[in-house]
This record gives structure tokens, sequence and C-alpha cells, in this order.
């Protein structure tokens, strides 16, 4: 922060200095042009001095158009970038036509030519915000009421909405109304460089309506005129006065001042992808220029032609040349440096790991490899800020939905860190010596970068099912997260550990939903036993994190089947675990509370255990203080609470029980289901027939209202195959049992009816989707894959057999 700063200071200061010095040469070159009595001499001189400029301007114009594809420079939108410093230039050259007020063409011209490129320019600056703002700023910003921010940030609010309507409004005419508008929205914007400039065009009618005019109508248009006073003299004039002028002036002004209200600080944008203190300057340096351009050249006036259009056009360049350098030129710096920069500070970086370790084994991602403390290892202060200016790109490259590009910038900070010459390799990692020569802060980036293209690499993988090199390099750079962390010295300096916790929760999910092959020989069961054990220990100091890492544990050994030795890990997370305090601080950081989803899926495994009371106990104390910590948003997470919960009040025969666990699963999950219609998660489709076996049980084997729907639906669902695995592991249950179920219910119940046919179809599809259980719970050598899950089959199949047994 205070390095920060100090660039801050440092750059404002380098900027007055400039505006400075730019004075200083103003006042010169004023008196010695203005010494100049022959035209031809001056003009030639001008023109050479604004050619110069213009030429330096289209050059930035043209460098930024080489380097479109940087992905450093991606987001700094070099397109726009580029348009700016091209009006700049266009500003520039037509500031000769000051030189030339004997000709009506000139005098016509330059007015309209001059301010429609100003204001052009300001029109970029705020479709440049506008769009990066649009993009990368949470919904929460734009979704924010007037309490939550200030006057200031509820005008910036209500432009940036009015730029996105104008946006979708472009949109929607470009596409002769086939798409709609408001559909454009949310965190993931597809804000195309083609909207931006829709937008900034739209802004630009207002002055380009007034040039038309200025233009068109002979007596607004200024023409040549000779001087009374001033034998031979002329000047340029208009019949309207300078109303035109001051009107065009101040539509020029306006996208400036809206450009400084929407590069304000705001959630979700960088700094670094905010202009306010660059367009703060460029401002201040024109307002100190034409402080002594316009007087003076107000003081001259037609005595001194020459030195009159010098200072008018001097006039111009004050606000067009501070533009150009502090923003344009100033973003196509740094990215140049930071480039070059990047290659040398490899380079310095691996000649330094090479002296410290010599040592070239690859990481294997052993995670039961003890780290050893080799002594202090300091970080490269160049290597670090390039690493962390490509990193802030990645993320927002992800926030963007450009996966693609996300994970190039995540490989080009991992190179960074790379011992060798070569880029950094997805499949051969990192050097035991690379690893050894990470610093404290290099540690956390390596690991955050190696994080974020796991998940990367799983988006990939989960849009491209065939993907088979994405899902491998998303498992191996989630490994190789854990095994540096492990093995790297400076681990030891760190005294916030927490930048590995997430990398933890991923590798659990990937080992509920992928097949993957262990490091070092390590069979499933001690790659996965070590893991929470490491999890575990680091997050002993941080209570929240470590009931996260408990419940962790505690999943692990469900998976392995070790249900007992997982209900005495939860009751040691119950003690520390504190529902108001943690859950949703656990769902802020790790998308959901694990902790409240085990703890209300160990009282099935108690009520399994013959441990009933136990189980009841702990129901009501999840239905108490735990169901109402769950936002009413998060619909998902409650059925992954409530279903072990309702199944557990169910299945204890009485009719009081099962009506509590209907009203709750109705209150909670099918209702507000309903109510979302189409919008609903799709994993919300499961509730259905969990949903009528508690309506089988509550009615005490009689039938109910909605019988034949229910009866029809289970006759006619199909399911995805993979909801079939997925459900064994959150819920110890193969989710065809449940529904076979469900079907043996309503078979019972039908059967009262006297509806023979309907019976026997109810149980046909219940056997069927036995068929399927069995398969998920053995494996190719007849082992059973979960105890709980075959122990639940065994007795739905047995209650099928005995109702489908002819009497």
């Amino acid at each position: 922060m205070i390095s920060t700063n100090y660039n801050r200071h440092w750059r404002r200061r380098r900027q007055h200095y400039t505006a400075a010095g730019g004075l200083a040469l103003l006042v010169v070159l004023a008196t010695i042009i203005g010494s100049v009595d022959s035209n031809t001499y001056f003009r030639v001189c001008f023109g050479v001095l604004l050619l110069t400029l213009c030429v330096a301007q289209l050059k930035i114009s043209v460098d930024l158009y080489k380097q479109r594809n940087n992905l450093l420079l991606h987001l700094f939108q070099p397109g726009s970038l580029s348009l700016l410093a091209t009006a700049g230039a266009i500003a520039t050259i037509a500031s000769l036509l000051f030189a030339f007020p004997e000709y009506d063409a000139t005098c016509a011209l330059r007015q309209p030519i001059i301010l429609t490129s100003i204001t052009f320019m300001g029109n970029i600056l705020i479709g440049r915000a506008w769009r990066i703002g649009s993009i990368i700023s949470s919904t929460a910003t734009f979704a924010a009421s007037g309490d939550e921010i200030d006057a200031v940030g509820v005008a910036r609010l209500k432009v940036m909405n009015a730029l996105s309507t104008l946006s979708q409004l472009g949109r929607y005419i470009g596409t002769g109304g086939r798409e709609k508008m408001g559909r454009n929205i949310g965190i993931r914007r597809a804000i195309t460089f083609a909207d931006s400039i829709f937008v900034v065009m739209v802004l630009l009618v207002p002055q380009l309506v007034l040039q038309i005019v200025n233009l068109s109508v002979p007596n607004v248009r200024m023409s040549s005129v000779e001087m009374i006073e001033d034998e031979g003299g002329v000047t340029c004039e208009s019949e309207a006065g300078s109303y035109v002028l001051m009107m065009g002036i101040v539509l020029a002004l306006v996208p400036f001042a809206i450009s400084l209200l929407i590069n304000i600080q705001s959630k979700g944008v960088p700094y670094k992808f905010r202009e306010l203190d660059q367009i703060a300057a460029s401002m201040t340096s024109s307002f100190w220029m034409l402080l002594a351009t316009l007087p003076a050249a107000g003081m001259i006036g037609q005595t001194q032609p020459n030195a009159h259009a010098y200072l008018l056009a001097a006039s111009v360049l004050s606000c067009v040349l501070p533009l150009s350098y502090n923003i344009a030129q100033t973003r196509l710096q740094n990215i140049t440096m930071s480039t070059g920069l990047s290659g040398r500070n490899a380079n310095s970086k691996q000649a330094t790991s090479r002296q410290r370790q010599t040592n070239q084994t690859k990481t294997t991602s052993d995670l039961s490899s003890p780290s050893h403390q080799v002594g202090k290892v300091e970080d490269d202060p160049k290597i670090l800020k390039a690493a962390e200016e490509t990193a802030v790109m990645a993320k927002m490259f992800d926030t963007m939905g450009s996966t693609s590009k996300a994970v190039a910038m995540n490989r080009d900070v991992l190179t960074l860190f790379k011992v060798g010459d070569d880029d950094f390799s997805w499949e051969a990692g990192f050097t035991l010596s690379a690893i050894h020569s990470l610093g404290p802060k290099s540690l956390v980036v390596v690991v955050k970068a190696l994080i974020l293209s796991s998940r990367l690499w799983h988006i990939i993988f989960y849009s491209d099912g065939d993907n088979e090199e994405a899902k491998r390099r998303g498992i191996k750079c989630c490994m190789d997260a854990l095994d540096i962390f492990d093995r790297a010295p400076a681990k030891t300096q760190l005294s916030d550990r927490s930048v590995i916790f997430p990398c933890y929760s991923l590798m659990n999910v990937i080992s509920k939903t992928m097949t993957y092959t262990p490091p070092n020989n390590m069979t499933r069961e001690e790659f996965e036993t070590t893991m929470a054990e490491n999890f575990v220990k680091e997050t002993h100091f941080q209570q929240y994190n470590h009931c996260r890492a408990l419940a962790f544990q505690a999943d692990i050994m469900r998976r392995q089947g070790k249900f007992e030795e997982a209900i005495s890990v939860i009751d040691a997370m119950k003690s520390i675990y504190d529902p108001q305090l943690h859950s949703r601080v656990l769902v802020k950081e790790y998308v959901t509370d694990n902790c409240s989803e085990l703890i209300a899926v160990s009282a099935f495994w108690l009520h399994h255990y013959g441990r009933n009371d136990e189980a009841l106990r702990l129901c009501d104390q999840v239905i108490e203080t735990m169901l109402p910590e769950i936002d009413p948003t998060q619909v998902v997470t409650k059925l992954s609470i409530l279903t072990p919960i309702c199944r557990t009040l169910a299945n204890q025969g009485q009719s009081s029980t099962a009506e509590k666990a209907v009203e709750l699963f109705r209150t909670h999950i099918t209702d507000p289901t309903t109510l979302a219609g189409s919008k609903a998660h799709p994993a919300l489709v499961l509730s259905t027939p969990i949903m009528i076996i508690l309506k089988c049980r509550s009615s005490g084997g009689e039938p109910y209202a909605d019988l034949n729907a229910d009866v029809a639906y289970m006759l006619n669902r199909k399911d995805v195959a993979v909801v079939e695995t997925a459900y064994l592991k959150y819920m110890d249950a193969a989710w065809s049992t449940l529904c076979a179920e469900a079907c043996l219910h309503l078979a019972k119940i039908i059967r009262r009816s006297e509806q023979e046919a309907c019976e026997s179809e109810l149980i046909k599809k219940g056997l069927k989707c036995l068929e399927v259980s069995i398969k998920t719970l053995t494996n190719e050598d007849g082992t059973i894959v979960n105890s709980m899950a075959h122990s639940y089959y065994s007795q739905i199949l047995s209650e099928l057999e005995n109702l489908n047994a002819p009497v």
C-alpha cells in the first residue's frame, strides 16, 4: 500500500513537472513565433510542429493496434485507445487551420473538426470506463440501493445504467428486434467493442448536430472577414456571434465530467483500470495551459495574427496532448515495459534459482513428504510485481468469462517462477529447485495461480466432457498446488495459510465427482486421508476454517465407509461450530456450508445405526439452529440439508413426524421451486420423488390429492446418468433406490384402490430402478461401494419382491 501511494504521488509530481515544462516551452515558442514577420515562414514552421505532434499520436495509435492481441493490454481496450490517439491527431493537425484566416473554408471547418474530435475523445473515455465497469463489477454493485452508497455513487450508478440501456437499444436495433431489451445483464456481460463504439457515437450526436447546423446555416457558419481597423488584416467571424462556439465547448466538456464521475472508486473494478487520476491530471494540465494561452490570445487579438493563431492552436493542444500522453501513451508504455521486464525478470530469477538449487527433480504431488526449512527465502520484487499484475489480468478475464485467455495469463504468471528457459508446462510442473526458490509472497502467488488454473481447466472440461486434457490438467494443477505449498520452505514464513484452503475444498469436489490417479503410487484412501489430516492441521487456529476442515475429514471418512469414525469427527466439529457465527461466513468463502450439510446427513447415519433418539435430537437441532441461517435463495443447499433430515423423520413410522417432514420440505423446497418455475436450479428436480415418499408416508397408506399425478410422474420420469453416482456420494443412497422406494409406496396405496394394472407397472418400474442400483453399488469385483446405501437397497428390494409375489 505504501509503495502504491508513493507511485501515485510520484506520478502526480511528474505530471505537474510536465505541465510546468510545457507552459515554459509554450511561452518561449510564442515569443519566437510572434517575432516572425513572414507568414509563409511561420506557416511552414507551424505546420512542421503540428505535423510532428500529429505523427507522434498516429504512431501511438498504430502501436496500440499492433499490440491489440497482447493479453496484458487487452483489458485496457487497445481499439478504443487507438481511436483516442487518432482523434487527438485529427484535432492537432486541424489546429493548422488557425493560421489561414483568409479562407472561408478554413474558418468554417476548424471549429467543427476540433470540437467534434475533442468530444469524441471524451466519449471514448466514457465508453471505455462503462464497458470495463459493466463487465467486471459485481451484480451487487448495479443492484445496490441508494441507502448503501453515497450520492456520488448513486449518480454513477444511474449513468452506468443509462449507458447500459443505450447499449441494449443499439443491440435491439442492430438485430432487428431479435435480441430483446434487458437480456444482456449480469456479472458476465458480453459487451463488445462494437457496443462501446455505439454508445460513443450516440453520445456524439448532440455535438454532430450542432456542428452540422454550424456548417449548413450561412448566418451561423464562420467565414473570413476583413478587419476595418487593420488594413489587409483578416479574421474569422460569424453573424451569430460566439453562441454556437460556446455551446460546442460546453458539449465538449460534458463527456469529460461524466468520465470523471464513472471512473470514481467502485466495487469490483481494480484501481489500475480506473482512469480518474489520469483524466484529472490531463484536465489540470489543460486548465493551466488555457489560463496562459486564452488571455494572451485575447490581448494580442489580430495585431499579431501569427502569435494569435499559435496561441489558439496551443489551447487546442493543451486539451488533446495530455490525454494522448497520460492515457494512450502511458498504457502502451507500461504494458511494453511490463512485457520486457517479465522476460528479463524471469531470466534473472532463473539464474538466481540455479545458484540456490541444483536438484532438478520434478514435483509429483507427494502429500506425505514433509517440508524442510533451508533458511529464509526472499522474494524478487521485480518478478513479484510482474506476476501480480498478470494475475490481476487473469482474474479479470475469468470474471469476464474469457476462460482460455485467463488460462494463458495464469501460465504467464507461473512461467515467471519457473527454472529454465522454456515456458511453464502444465504436464511437467515445477522443479524442486524452483519450489525452494519461492519467497513467501511468491509462494502465495503461485498457489493462487494454480488453484485458479485448476478451476478454469474444470470449467473447460465441464463445457466439453470429451476434453480429457482439460480434466487431467485441472486435477494436476490442484495436486501441484497442495504439493508445492507442502514442500516450499517459505511456507514457514507465512502467518496466514488460508491461501491453500480453497485447494482442499476443490480437491474434495474432484474426489467426489471424478476418477483420478493419486501420486507416488498412493491408494486413493491414503491420499485422501493424508489430505484431510493436512487440512485439519493447517486450520487449527482458525475456527470457522477448522470447522470446514473437520467436515471435509468426515466427508472423506464417509466415502471410505468409516461412518462411525465420521460421526466422532462431526461431534468434535459440533463442539466449536456456531451456525449463527460461522454459517454465512462459510457460504461467503466456500459457496456452501458443508458443516450444516454433514451434520444433517449424520442424523441419518445415527438412525441407521439404531441411535434413534440421538438422530431425532440432531434433527431438531438442525431445523431450529442451522436451517434459519441458510439464505432463502439457497434452495439447493436446503435440499442437501433437508433430504437426510426428512428421511430420518419419515422413517420413524409415525404420521406426525412424517407430516412434519412434509411441511418442512414443502415450505423450504417444493414451494420455492414451483415459484421459480423455469428459473429453478436443475438439481431441484431431485426433490419430486423425495416429496412423493414423504406424502405417501404421511398419508398412512391412504390415497391423497395428487396421487394420480405422482404415479404418472414416476412411471414416465427420466434421469441423467450422472445423478445416480453423484447422489450416492452426497446422500449415501443410490438415486435409483430412492425412486424405487417412491414406486413401492405408490404401489401400496394403489393396491388399496384395486388398480392392479397401475400397481403392476409401478412394481416393474421399481424393480427396474433397482437393477440400476445394484450396478451402482457394486464394483466389478463384486465388492460393495457403500454399505449404508446397499442396506437401503436390500430393504427396498425385499419389500418390492414381497409386494410382487402372488397372493
